[in-house]
């Protein structure tokens, strides 16, 4: 450790205690009151925690009511020690992380149940020799477990394109996958692919599902998914192989931090600064030695093999012993049985004299892939290089078919003998991908052969298909919602099949990573319409927890293409995505940011329209934010727009949502009407949705008014809806609305039953802000059945998750929970605490509950005032 880090652990360290100290609390009760947890408070204090996030440093500071010049002091302390600290593990180096704590997510009641992956590609096919490197690789991992050293294993396997990293990374992982009992990650981070390589930040994000995150626990930042991520891993024994990178700072922040855990990395890069900074040790991969390269050809070529030996040397020779060159030319051989092998070395011999003759870099390799191009017809060579263009990780049939204007069955031909000659990988049923080697030279002969107007003819054909496809599984799967998505021009595309709403959603799930690729693709290559009609068509797809960081980096790139373009429309839909991001996260002060500008260049354009559904999403933000006046004053204007716009179904919803605020505020008529006049929409529309959401309105009113059984019959309407259209956060929504009413009827047994199955759906969905309503509630139900302790950690589960989500309003009440739970118990300080956390909260929303609490608090003082005052009371002598 070095000087500068040890003062500034004992200076943030010292400063947080010593006002804990000051505010007489234990460590216990500071947890308690900000939602962090006590382990993580311990760390803290003692300088374990390397970069303390800067929310929980806030969170902190909250709860230790700290003036504003002290509560910089100890932010001031937080960033100075992490600016300090020269490492946390890994790839620390690299950057200044301000992650997110274990407690705040690895560790929390609400975090995802243990997921163990097992990403591993499937190994190639006659692999041949490489033992010394892969003693080399085992002898690197039983050292370090020898030697106990407490740091990652990184082993970095370099070597030139073709020369078989890959094969020789998932050979030994394969091997010793069993002594990873937690699990295996692979990534291809696409480092040398001619497109851009695969970010840092799409890479985690990856990683974190596979480790069970949901999408919406996922965060925006780098920094803080790579400390999530090293959470997940830490105390686990995983192995997590980075193929393909580009460079060390491409491949920092995605290694672990645990030692139980090991890292692979694959490079053409020496990866100097991995080595230096991070400890990596490098098995450098050369070219096979002749008598294992003749050993590939002889076990891929079969029989011909061995009447010709010395033919097989010379191939082996002039394919520059590279696995990648040899597997192309023995592909080749055996698709020309007739011909002898020493005929093939002479062609091969002169399509290499022509590429040296060219002045080619690596004419070895690529004299392989001219000569096996030549073998192939017309169609097939012209496929091939369309087929490079792609830019996402793979393509299907469908897709191979828009790129080269033929029918599917005609794809389907030309993929197959693609395969056949080794120039495609096979990804999975009906997906292929290509060697980057390989895309380069394909984009080349793309070039050469057909020249930059056919390129720009076939994206953009590529670009209708992915965009139709698209329409048509929305359509599928939100066909209310048809007149407010771009209008698709009509494209000689052929579109797959897609049966029912589980054909479409597969379909989706399937091409997810293709269509954030091709809208990343249109922003930044002069198809600007085609990334913002995209983005706005996927945004109810999108809008689901497990896809937002996809939705993030595709709105993020509409925004640009808008902006570059001078499209205000394009520009407004793609911030409305941003917001509807937002809203999914619980971050709903930056949804109103978002929302506000989205409104101002819809007003700026005349988008009426547009301008209806921002101001009800405006209205929606208002009401998370317990905003209920303004949000009503939304959603009226939005009603208003719509009707503008001639969308009575956008009229219905805002009216329906208007009908919940006024719940709220008491206008119980009014709200009844509301509903009366948009239930019969939603079912005339075919809204199963909106009829759901209306169901549930109808309900919550008469729970209000204390008629539970009508309201519970609401309720199972729409549950059995939203199980019908496989709707998981609209299930825990009325599981939890059951669990509210059994609370009402006193039935606290079966309360709490409905509301831990809602909080298990939340969970799963990544619905961290539903969560967060679920866990008060079934405090309530615990505090019922006579469980105060059980209440109290579900409330301080609740607080965590608020805190996380920036949600003020929730911690507010989360505080107001715990203090009355302290008050019943005769806990008179822990309550006093927690209900001036909630007064502060209020009063910085302006929320009407700030009165109800002074008034706790005043009743409390006056209380305890008497009590001291009481006569006759003595205090007991000392002796």
């Amino acid at each position: 450790m070095t000087a500068d880090h040890g003062q500034a652990e004992t200076r943030f360290g010292q400063l947080l205690r010593q006002h804990r100290l000051t505010r007489g609390l234990s460590q216990e009760e500071l947890s308690e009151l900000s939602g962090i947890s006590v382990r993580a408070i311990l760390n803290m204090e003692r300088g374990n925690t390397a970069r303390p996030y800067r929310g929980s440093v806030l969170a902190l500071a909250n709860a230790l009511d700290l003036p504003g010049p002290q509560r910089e002091q100890l932010v001031l302390a937080s960033r100075r020690f992490a600016d300090s600290n020269p490492a946390s593990g890994p790839g620390a180096s690299g950057s200044a992380a301000s992650p997110l704590t274990s407690a705040a997510h690895g560790l929390s009641p609400g975090s995802a149940s243990l997921v163990i992956p097992r990403e591993l590609p499937a190994a190639v096919g006659h692999f041949t020799g490489r033992d010394a490197e892969l003693s080399a690789l085992t002898r690197l991992l039983d050292q370090d477990n020898e030697r106990q050293s407490g740091t990652v294993v990184i082993s970095a396997i370099g070597g030139t394109a073709g020369v078989g990293k890959t094969a020789l990374a998932i050979r030994w992982a394969r091997a010793v996958a069993d002594r990873f009992r937690d699990g295996q990650l692979y990534v291809n981070l696409r480092g040398y692919d001619p497109d851009q390589p695969v970010a840092a930040a799409a890479a985690l994000a990856r990683f974190l599902r596979a480790l069970g995150v949901p999408g919406q626990e996922i965060p925006d930042e780098v920094d803080d998914r790579t400390a999530l991520y090293r959470s997940r891993l830490a105390g686990r024994r995983v192995l997590v192989v980075l193929d393909n990178a580009r460079d060390a700072e491409q491949v920092r922040p995605l290694l672990p931090g645990d030692p139980g855990c090991v890292a692979v990395v694959t490079s053409r890069d020496a990866l100097a600064g991995l080595v230096a900074a991070d400890g990596a040790r490098r098995v450098e991969l050369d070219v096979l030695p002749l008598a294992d390269a003749v050993a590939l050809l002889r076990s891929l070529v079969g029989p011909r093999a061995d009447a010709e030996p010395e033919a097989v040397a010379a191939l082996a020779r002039l394919c520059a012993r590279l696995p990648l060159a040899l597997r192309i030319a023995a592909e080749l051989a055996a698709a020309r049985p007739a011909i002898p092998l020493a005929g093939l070395v002479a062609e091969l011999a002169a399509s290499r004299l022509d590429c040296l003759d060219a002045g080619e870099d690596r004419a070895d390799v690529r004299s392989v892939f001219s000569w096996s191009v030549r073998q192939l017809p017309d169609e097939v060579v012209r496929a091939f290089g369309l087929a490079g263009l792609h830019p996402g990780e793979d393509l299907d049939v469908y897709a191979a078919a828009a790129l080269t204007a033929t029918s599917a069955g005609q794809a389907r031909r030309v993929l197959g003998r693609l395969h056949r000659a080794g120039l495609l990988q096979a990804t999975g049923p009906g997906r292929h991908a290509m060697h980057d080697l390989l895309r380069a030279y394909a984009r080349e002969l793309a070039t050469s052969t057909g020249g930059e107007q056919e390129q720009q003819a076939a994206m953009t054909r590529l670009f209708d298909y992915y965009l139709a496809a698209a329409a048509a599984a929305m359509d599928i799967l939100f066909p209310a919602e048809a007149h407010r998505r771009p209008r698709i021009t009509p494209t000689a595309a052929v579109l797959p099949e897609m049966a029912g709403e589980a054909g479409a959603l597969a379909w989706l799930d399937a091409e997810r990573a293709n269509l954030a690729a091709v809208v990343a693709h249109c922003a930044g290559h002069g198809w600007a319409r085609h990334a913002s009609d995209l983005a706005g068509t996927l945004l109810s797809y999108l809008m689901n927890g497990s896809h937002l960081p996809e939705a993030l980096a595709i709105y993020g790139h509409a925004l640009q293409a808008a902006r570059q373009s001078g499209d205000l429309a394009a520009e407004a839909s793609a911030l409305n995505g941003l917001g509807g991001i937002c809203v999914m996260k619980g971050h709903f002060r930056d949804a109103v940011g978002h929302y506000q500008a989205a409104l101002e260049r819809y007003r700026q354009c005349g988008g009426r329209a547009g301008q209806a559904r921002v101001l009800h999403n405006l209205g929606i933000t208002e009401h998370e934010l317990h905003s209920h006046q303004s949000a009503a004053g939304y959603y009226q204007l939005a009603i208003a727009a719509f009707e503008d716009a001639g969308d009575s179904l956008g009229a219905a919803r805002s009216l329906a949502t208007l009908a919940g605020a006024e719940t709220r505020l008491g206008r119980y008529d009014q709200a009844a009407e509301h509903l009366q006049r948009a239930l019969p929409v939603f079912c005339n529309a075919n809204d199963r949705v909106g009829e759901a959401q209306a169901l549930e309105r109808i309900g919550e009113l008469d729970l209000r008014r204390g008629y539970l059984p009508k309201a519970a019959a609401f309720f199972e309407q729409a549950l059995a809806i939203c199980r019908r259209i496989d709707h998981p956060t609209g299930v825990a929504d009325q599981l939890r609305n059951l669990g509210e009413v059994s609370l009402r009827r006193g039935d606290c047994p079966q309360a709490i039953g409905y509301l831990r199955q809602a909080l298990a759906m939340q969970r799963k969905a990544g619905f961290q802000h539903g969560e967060t309503q679920t866990l008060r509630t079934l405090a309530e139900a615990l505090h019922g059945a006579g469980q105060p302790a059980a209440a109290r950690a579900e409330l301080a589960a609740a607080l965590r998750l608020a805190a996380e989500t920036g949600n003020t309003y929730q911690q507010a009440s989360a505080h107001a929970d715990l203090a009355e739970s302290h008050h019943r118990a005769g806990e008179n300080e822990q309550a006093r605490r927690h209900w001036q956390q909630a007064l502060d909260r209020y009063t910085q929303l302006g929320a009407p509950e700030a009165d109800q609490i002074r008034s706790r608090l005043t009743g409390q003082q006056a209380r305890q005032a008497r009590s001291r005052g009481r006569p006759g009371q003595r205090l007991p002598a000392r002796h």
